[in-house]
């Protein structure tokens, strides 16, 4: 088949959006050739998509620059979804080509839509979600308020159901999209989020960075994490006062990431703790910076409140850094016992996993080894060789029409 891949080009301040496109394209130009099919890959023109092409990319795939032209509460949706990955703006409008016109141009039989952001079309397609968190805790302001939940649920039901496939990161996520939206399980692909390939610091370059922060290795906290609700800053807070008070441990806790409208509340939670002094805040920090400082951490806490996968714990196993994670649907499965697992509401039960780290050097160690035997599990090529075993599946059932077929019913 001829399948074209939407890559809509998320900005690097997105993090693990980022990071997945980029790693996912890559191991799709190193391995293309292990495919039958054709590809062709659309993103919009005023993305930030051709930083995350590697160099050769345009030898082995077409690149076609598109700006899709949705109906109005679709890019409303679209906005709204594209702002919660970290888009500095909603999507464009006003374009001489739709995506649906360049999907008749390119004679595509098949797409691929790489993220969670799609457009309407008329052609089978593999819809990526990376959760619904919207329906399984609506109470949250950042999914939850009346028109994000009505613009979500929007955007993403139809999306799911009128997909060939969906790809889905576990079985966690699979009941849960089966069971708010029906969809017969046969049309699940489950393909783990994969490892971010990510090269390490030199113990001189880490070094250097650890000390323009300040910071000593192995000596602090890290919680890598944009500024919203959901991320459960403020047990993590609560946390550090219980482990100062009853243990008379005293780590810094260094957050990073983008504010999200909720670090104003953070910050005034730290302050009221009395935990203020033990925060650093740093805001967005470069790539390089992040691996430095996930290698120099004595551990990831990280807490976040929705699931059903998350990408830092994985980074952090690759820069073998032992991880404390909250209890959500989906951890035990995405992580087995690579990790210590709490209840993300409970300071007292983060706090005793603290110290647990603390007062038994081998359980970290234990940790930081099966962290990465549970890394090496989740590699970007066989993300995408799953992908062409789908393509593989479909394509007896594609044979039995044309792309004619399509164009003439529009």
């Amino acid at each position: 088949m001829k399948v074209g891949i939407y890559l809509r080009g998320l900005s690097p301040e997105t993090g693990g959006g980022y990071t997945f496109e980029r790693d996912v394209l890559q191991a799709l130009v190193e391995i293309s050739m292990e495919s039958s099919h054709e590809f062709v890959l659309f993103s919009p023109k005023k993305s930030e998509s051709d930083s995350l092409l590697p160099p050769d990319i345009r030898n082995l795939l077409t690149h076609v620059i598109v700006q899709p032209r949705p109906k109005p509460w679709l890019s409303r949706a679209i906005g709204k979804v594209g702002r919660h990955l970290g888009w500095k703006k909603g999507v464009e409008s006003g374009t001489s080509h739709s995506l649906s016109d360049a999907i008749v141009r390119e004679n595509i039989e098949f797409l691929w839509f790489l993220t969670p952001i799609h457009h309407p079309v008329d052609i089978p397609y593999i819809a990526t979600i990376w959760d619904i968190q919207h329906r399984v805790q609506p109470w949250f302001p950042e999914v939850g308020t009346w028109t994000e939940w009505i613009g979500r649920e929007k955007y993403i039901s139809q999306y799911v159901q009128r997909a060939a496939y969906i790809i889905a990161p576990n079985q966690v996520a699979r009941d849960e999209i089966a069971f708010y939206y029906q969809i017969p399980p046969e049309r699940f692909i489950l393909l783990p989020h994969p490892v971010p390939r990510i090269t390490l610091q030199e113990p001189k370059q880490m070094a250097e960075i650890l000390e323009k922060y300040q910071l000593t290795r192995q000596g602090y906290l890290l919680y890598p994490a944009q500024f919203w609700p959901h991320k459960n800053h403020v047990n993590l807070l609560r946390a550090l006062k219980v482990l100062k008070e009853e243990y008379k441990i005293s780590f810094p806790l260094v957050l990073t990431g983008s504010d999200k409208g909720n670090l104003r509340h953070v910050l005034a939670c730290a302050k009221e703790l009395g935990v203020d002094e033990r925060v650093r805040f740093l805001g967005f920090v470069s790539r390089e910076d992040l691996i430095a400082l996930y290698q120099g951490a004595f551990a990831l806490t990280f807490l976040s409140l929705f699931g059903p996968e998350n990408l830092p714990p994985l980074e952090a196993f690759v820069c073998g850094c032992p991880v404390i994670v909250a209890r959500v649907a989906g951890a035990q499965e995405q992580f087995s016992d690579a990790v210590l697992m709490v209840d993300g509401t409970r300071p007292d039960e983060i706090a005793g996993a603290i110290k647990s780290l603390c007062n038994n050097p081998e359980l970290r160690d234990r940790l930081i080894g099966k962290g990465h035997v549970r890394a090496a599990a989740f590699t970007a090529k066989n993300y995408v060789r799953g992908v062409f075993a789908a393509l593989d599946r479909f394509t007896a059932i594609r044979q039995n029409w044309g792309i004619e077929y399509v164009s003439k019913k529009g």
